[in-house]
């Protein structure tokens, strides 16, 4: 699943004081005191674009932008395909929309689990939060089911 943060510079953020414009539709923008600005930087930033920052005020001002979110269920189940003998669930919330690459591994080892065990049930998902158009949800890869006789 593709992780990491979308870097959005204040330069395209026309409205100067009201700095949630159209590139923060979006975004969770929290306005804590007198809320956010954009200032030219106080001192050059070597090899940026843009040299401008975004300041904050006397109370907390957040910016957050949403990617996707994945889930995970593996059931090992009776002969019956109903009874669970023991489950694994995990879930990634919010995990921030980027380009780079970057994946988050979920593993389990079931482990003393007992008799019984006929069938195993493997679900995983993903879906996009921003509800963009085309593919930006999860992207899963190597997905396994490693069985051990012992």
């Amino acid at each position: 699943m593709g992780i990491g943060i979308v870097c959005l510079s204040p330069r395209e953020t026309p409205d100067v004081p009201c700095v949630p414009t159209d590139a923060f539709l979006h975004w969770e923008v929290e306005h804590g005191g007198d809320g956010w600005n954009v200032e030219e930087n106080r001192c050059p930033l070597e090899g940026a674009e843009a040299q401008t920052c975004f300041v904050s005020s006397f109370q907390w001002c957040g910016l957050k932008v949403f990617g996707c979110t994945y889930s995970i269920c593996v059931r090992l189940l009776a002969a019956d395909q109903e009874s669970v003998i023991a489950s694994f669930r995990a879930k990634l919330d919010s995990v921030e929309y980027s380009h780079d690459g970057q994946y988050h591994q979920v593993s389990h080892v079931f482990r003393h689990y007992g008799p019984g065990v006929r069938y195993l049930h493997f679900l995983h998902k993903g879906k996009d939060t921003l509800f963009w158009k085309g593919h930006y949800g999860a992207r899963i890869t190597n997905s396994a089911v490693m069985v051990k006789i012992s």
